[in-house]
């Protein structure tokens, strides 16, 4: 083959080429360039280690819910098998429902990956058991050494990584609170999980654990109808466990959807109560009752949104004295947020105290200033307190 010689004109033009293609990549509809900045969104950090139970490098991934580094709360620990596959659905869903939702606390994601034989390492008998170990025995004591970990330890997995997930809860019950099977490949290991779940039932062994399966349209044949068939005919004593199945769901489709649902329900008693009125309050327990949910909470702050819904609802009734009670409660765990103390203020407009309330926004205002809160929470305070002033100096 000859070589070509580029002449400088020719080499000219075709940097020149280069350059304008580059600027038309790299400009957006309005014409302005795109600067790509150097700051990837990291979802988790990877770690490799050197196991003596497995006697090989493994490898592992950390997330770490919002806001970790800045407070001292402990978090509970989902642990993903097959962690590489599932990573980045767990951690969407986790924080989706912790931050946004508010349906289930933040928690540390723990994806374990099974990099070398998927089967072995999930599905085959005497080596997924070794794999267990390895986890059980090794990476969750690191992870509670090395992480603000509350004790609460949750295993989900789904398809191999769900019959994992069932094997942990008949070999090792003790080792986590929850076990998440989502369309568990209970027939890939010729329906033993199955047998090994009726020797428990008959020796009369107790696991005091919660257990949530749930299949798609796979039919029979995936195995899990035959488990739960056995289960519900020969139960395991302690053990609090629920079926979903979903017709309209694919083997591959379900995933997501069926791990957010059943964290949710998981965490029911956890999520962030609802009040329809002051009666549904009051027959609840009120802010006594209130106060105790949250009591062993980290951290142990009853959020703003709750205690201002119920004092407007009480505002409504004319009844002052518990409508301030709770705005003022509000201040109280919450001293640095402008947000509690227009809450008051607006109580004490809706209660026709035009003094106090143009304290209350005037705190407001000055508490945003102090902490340092978003510019445009700070005009916000702004235009609410001239708007106040304008209506009672009118």
């Amino acid at each position: 083959m000859k070589n070509t010689k580029v002449t400088p004109y020719k080499a000219t033009f075709a940097l020149l080429f280069a350059t304008l293609l580059s600027l038309s990549l790299n400009t957006a509809a309005n014409g302005q360039p795109v600067v790509k900045i150097n700051e990837p969104l990291v979802i988790a950090e990877k770690y490799t280690f050197q196991s003596t139970v497995l006697g090989e490098e493994r490898t592992f991934y950390v997330h770490l819910p919002t806001g970790y580094s800045n407070n001292n709360s402990k978090y509970p620990v989902l642990y993903i098998p097959d962690g590489k596959r599932k990573m980045q659905k767990a951690v969407a869903i986790t924080d989706d429902l912790a931050d946004f939702s508010q349906r289930i606390p933040k928690m540390i994601v723990v994806g374990i990956e099974t990099n070398k034989n998927r089967t072995a390492d999930l599905s085959t008998l005497t080596s997924s058991k070794v794999f267990l170990n390895f986890i059980t025995t090794e990476l969750k004591p690191y992870i509670e050494s090395k992480y603000a970990t509350s004790g609460e330890n949750l295993l989900m997995g789904s398809s191999m990584g769900g019959e994992f997930v069932v094997r942990a809860l008949l070999e090792q019950p003790e080792q986590f609170d929850a076990y998440f099977a989502i369309s568990p490949s209970i027939y890939y290991s010729n329906f033993l999980l199955v047998n090994n779940a009726n020797k428990i039932s008959k020796n009369g062994q107790e696991i005091k654990k919660k257990l949530y399966l749930s299949l798609a349209n796979e039919g029979w044949n995936q195995g899990v109808e035959e488990f739960v068939y056995q289960l519900r005919k020969k139960p395991i004593q302690g053990l609090q466990w629920q079926f979903a199945k979903h017709e309209e769901e694919s083997h591959g489709s379900l995933s997501m959807g069926q791990a957010a649902r059943d964290l949710q329900n998981y965490y029911a008693l956890w999520a962030k109560p609802h009040f329809k009125n002051t009666d549904d309050f009051e027959n609840k327990g009120g802010i006594t009752e209130l106060k105790n949910k949250y009591k062993s909470r980290a951290p142990a702050i009853i959020p703003i949104s709750i205690l201002d819904h119920m004092a407007l609802l009480y505002v409504d009734e004319q009844r002052s004295n518990q409508a301030i009670e709770l705005s003022l409660l509000s201040v109280e765990l919450h001293p640095t947020s402008g947000r509690a103390l227009r809450n008051l203020a607006h109580v004490y407009e809706k209660l026709n105290e035009p003094k106090k309330a143009l304290l209350a926004y005037e705190q407001a205002l000055a508490t945003a200033i102090k902490n340092e809160h978003r510019a445009s929470s700070i005009e916000s305070h702004q235009k609410a307190l001239a708007d106040f002033k304008g209506k009672i100096f009118q």
